[in-house]
């Protein structure tokens, strides 16, 4: 009997090779290798497996990752550290399961359009090019500069991978279900380290914390909370989404980040600006205002006041003078100004310059003009289509995703004064997630439209049938 290729099914055929493969790959190592390594080749073969049966719980996953995934390893170099986390092997496992489902389904696509595309790209090859430059000038170590160009490419892998996969509302809810579940849960975490007097930071983080990374975080999600409040959304859904801005909120005061502070600040000035519930959100302001001077938490005003505490090399602007820590970011500034006119166009390279805290002045000094203007060029490209969608959207999901994104994003271009937030890993991973959802959202709404009006065709057609039906049996009474 001869055998019909095309009806063959590969799926079940290459999870077979697959655990195959991986299973004579821990038979050689598991001897040589500590178990921490055999443990994630394990549990990141699993990972596979669901990812080929089911996309949405491999992303779900990886959402979970973000912020409760421990570091593999760091390479000890100069300027920046090497750091590989377990959410990096977790992405590279879910686009290897999505490109091979897109190998074994021709009707799936590898890459989809977004109005992202082009300046995502623009920005990559603009970081290759500058970086090829600084390593033949001896300021790049290949490896390392390679490692965040790879680093900046994952982040847009995620960006593409989930804007190819998303196609309906109930994956909008899921997903939106997962980050704030998983935000709960870091949330409780953080408020657990209030007592013992340290700055708040995120899970597995290391001996020294992150609590400026923390911080960006909790503001993205914190927005997306407030955003969708402002919906006409049941009032358990209300009430659920009230509590976790509550939770949220208090171990966000306690990361004493100063930038978060400011850009939400930012952020939630551009609730005002954009909402049509402007009262609500003033009485709320003043209402949070009064709480911290009735409560006055003494590490949030000592952090506050630390800004403007004058040591022998503070630095003076515009008459105020800046506590060490804001005057030592003022003088690396200068610095890097400095270094920058050396190579204006260009830059050194990624990872070419000592670590700053500051994402444009980084940006400026390792990409010269060029890239700090194709940077700027990809952030106006975000908020412009972002604004749009917004303005295109009448379903109140849709309506306050887009609107807490904004106002997220808001906050995040200001975090970036004085913190690297566009190439950090806990913050990127969410937003670029983020960014996809609201980018498809038109083609959803599209989606929708046409599933309406197939449905209502239907049901007209149905209604015809019966009523000729009907028709039918009167004349052959």
């Amino acid at each position: 009997m001869p055998i019909n290729w095309g009806e063959l099914k590969f799926g079940p055929f290459l999870i077979v090779i697959v655990i195959l493969i991986v299973g004579i790959f821990l038979g050689q190592i598991i001897t040589g290798t500590s178990f921490r390594i055999p443990i994630v080749l394990i549990l990141g073969s699993l990972i596979l497996i669901v990812t080929l049966v089911n996309i949405d719980a491999g992303l779900a996953v990886l959402i979970f990752s973000m912020l409760l995934s421990p570091e593999m390893g760091a390479g000890q170099t100069s300027g920046r550290d090497i750091v590989i986390r377990i959410d990096d092997i977790l992405l590279a496992i879910i686009t290897f399961a999505w490109f091979a489902k897109t190998a074994m389904n021709k009707g799936l696509a590898l890459f989809i359009k977004t109005p992202l595309n082009r300046v995502i790209g623009v920005y990559i090859l603009i970081c290759l090019i500058a970086t090829l430059r600084g390593a033949s000038l001896g300021y790049v170590s290949v490896a390392k500069g390679f490692f965040y160009i790879l680093r900046y490419i994952e982040y847009f892998l995620l960006y593409l991978l989930v804007a190819n996969h998303i196609h309906s509302k109930k994956q909008v809810k899921f997903f939106l279900n997962v980050f704030f579940i998983t935000c709960a849960l870091v949330s409780v975490y953080g408020i657990l380290q209030i007592p013992s007097g340290k700055r708040v930071s995120a899970p597995f983080e290391g001996e020294v914390g992150e609590p400026n990374t923390f911080g960006g975080y909790l503001l993205i999600i914190f927005c997306l909370a407030i955003g969708l409040l402002l919906q006409n959304i049941p009032k358990k859904l209300k009430v659920r989404l009230f509590g976790l801005t509550i939770l949220i909120f208090i171990p966000f005061l306690f990361t004493l980040s100063r930038a978060s502070y400011v850009a939400i600040i930012f952020s939630y000035l551009t609730f005002i600006i954009l909402s049509k519930k402007r009262a609500i959100l003033i009485f709320a302001l003043a209402t949070i205002l009064l709480s911290v001077f009735l409560l006055r938490p003494e590490a949030v005003i000592s952090r506050v006041k630390y800004t403007f505490q004058e040591q022998r090399t503070s630095v003076k602007i515009a008459g105020v003078t800046l506590g060490p820590s804001a005057s030592g970011r003022i003088t690396d500034w200068m610095y890097s100004i400095q270094t920058w006119k050396k190579h204006p166009f260009l830059g050194r390279g990624v990872s070419g310059f000592m670590f700053v805290d500051g994402q444009y002045i980084v940006n400026l000094v390792e990409l010269g003009i060029v890239g700090f203007f194709a940077l700027l060029w990809l952030l106006w490209t975000v908020i412009k289509h972002s604004f749009n969608i917004h303005k295109q959207m009448e379903d109140e999901l849709y309506k306050g995703l887009t609107l807490g994104f904004i106002a997220g994003f808001v906050g995040l271009t200001i975090h970036a004064l004085t913190s690297n937030t566009f190439i950090i890993i806990r913050i990127m991973e969410p937003f670029w997630f983020l960014a996809a959802i609201v980018m498809m959202l038109p083609t959803l709404k599209e989606e929708e439209k046409k599933e309406e009006e197939e449905r209502i065709e239907i049901e007209k057609g149905e209604k015809d049938t019966s009523n000729n039906r009907g028709k039918s049996l009167l004349l052959s009474d």
